[in-house]
């Protein structure tokens, strides 16, 4: 299928500046994290087929952002991203990927490995520039910014053409409120904190609009536990595809939305992506598709019609429900602390 023109899309699925970058991109965005990562394909070859067909069928049907990192999927994102983007497909996408967790050098935010590892990834993908390299999860900041460190690095890299754009990608506010204070930083990723589930990223938000520093939201679905799903049967698929446990609050906050929506007859997936994809100041929200079929199923849930009266229902409904677990405003290092 062809990506039709932007013309003929709604107005949620409209390109969006991603901030100052000179960069636009499809409001909905591919993040690797799952890419592929299904209990019934267990053999290698079947798993590279699959995620250069979800891939492929994502850029097909208009999104441009690719999120991927050398961290994730066991180390075979960034291969399997390439193998995607082969024969022209790499010209489509404003490509993302990130240093600092690379698994031959975890946690290392120096200025040597940050070259390293972009050079990794350049000859992984088989591209020879880098549109977004995020610096990812970092447990302190210092690092990170200190001369010798991965920004400056980065900068290098950056007046060099072989990247257009730096960014942060981690779930801590204070981390993230530091990057665009600094100036230094053309993009940040907020994961977990625009959703259904916590709206804590909002004073982020403001901050990065005003400074014109792009904003890419990840997991409007919580890790899939606001997919439309039996949240429990969520649980049991991370679990059984080496995925990490979610927090407990989370999943008791999901089972409950869950409850509303099915007695409602509400699609808790396309209301939940909405959600997000109405805040404009979001340049793009990343869903993590394992599938073609996940793909296809966010562009539907995105250009469904939901009537006012469900939003209105949704909104009353919202502070009724447990709390769910803190999100980055209260992280220690890169990550909140785990119920």
């Amino acid at each position: 299928m062809s990506s039709p023109p932007d013309a003929q899309k709604p107005g949620l699925l409209q390109k969006r500046a991603l901030g100052r970058t000179g960069l636009e991109v499809f409001p909905l965005g591919v993040g690797t994290g799952s890419l592929a990562a299904h209990p019934s394909v267990t053999d290698e070859d079947a798993i590279e087929e699959l995620a250069v067909e979800t891939l492929r069928t994502a850029i097909d049907a208009g999104f441009n952002y690719i999120d991927t990192s050398p961290g994730y999927r066991g180390g075979d994102s960034d291969r399997r991203v390439g193998l995607a983007l082969r024969d022209g497909w790499r010209e489509r996408v404003v490509l993302a990927t990130k240093v600092g967790t690379h698994p031959d050098r975890p946690g290392d935010f120096s200025g040597d490995t940050a070259r390293w590892i972009v050079a990794e990834a350049l000859e992984v993908i088989g591209t020879e520039t880098l549109d977004v390299v995020l610096v990812h999860d970092p447990d302190d900041m210092a690092p990170v910014m200190e001369p010798g460190g991965a920004v400056a690095a980065l900068e290098n890299l950056k007046s060099e053409g072989t990247i257009q754009a730096i960014g942060l990608g981690v779930q801590n506010h204070d981390h993230l409120r530091l990057a665009i204070e600094s100036d230094r930083f053309d993009v940040i990723q907020s994961p977990y904190d625009y959703n259904l589930m916590r709206t804590t990223a909002k004073p982020l938000l403001a901050m990065a609009a005003e400074r014109k520093v792009g904003f890419t939201n990840a997991s409007p679905f919580l890790g899939g536990l606001l997919a439309g799903i039996d949240p429990d049967e969520i649980v049991s698929i991370r679990a059984a595809t080496g995925m990490w446990a979610l927090p407990n609050k989370d999943v008791a906050r999901a089972r409950e939305l869950w409850k509303w929506a099915t007695a409602s007859g509400v699609n808790l997936r396309a209301i939940a992506l909405q959600f997000c994809l109405r805040e404009e100041r979001i340049a793009t929200t990343l869903i993590g598709p394992r599938t073609p079929s996940d793909v296809l199923e966010a562009i539907a849930d995105a250009t469904t019609s939901i009537p006012n009266e469900v939003w209105s229902s949704l909104l009353d409904v919202l502070p009724t429900l447990p709390a769910g677990a803190p999100g980055g405003e209260a992280a220690v290092g890169a990550h909140p602390p785990h119920d």
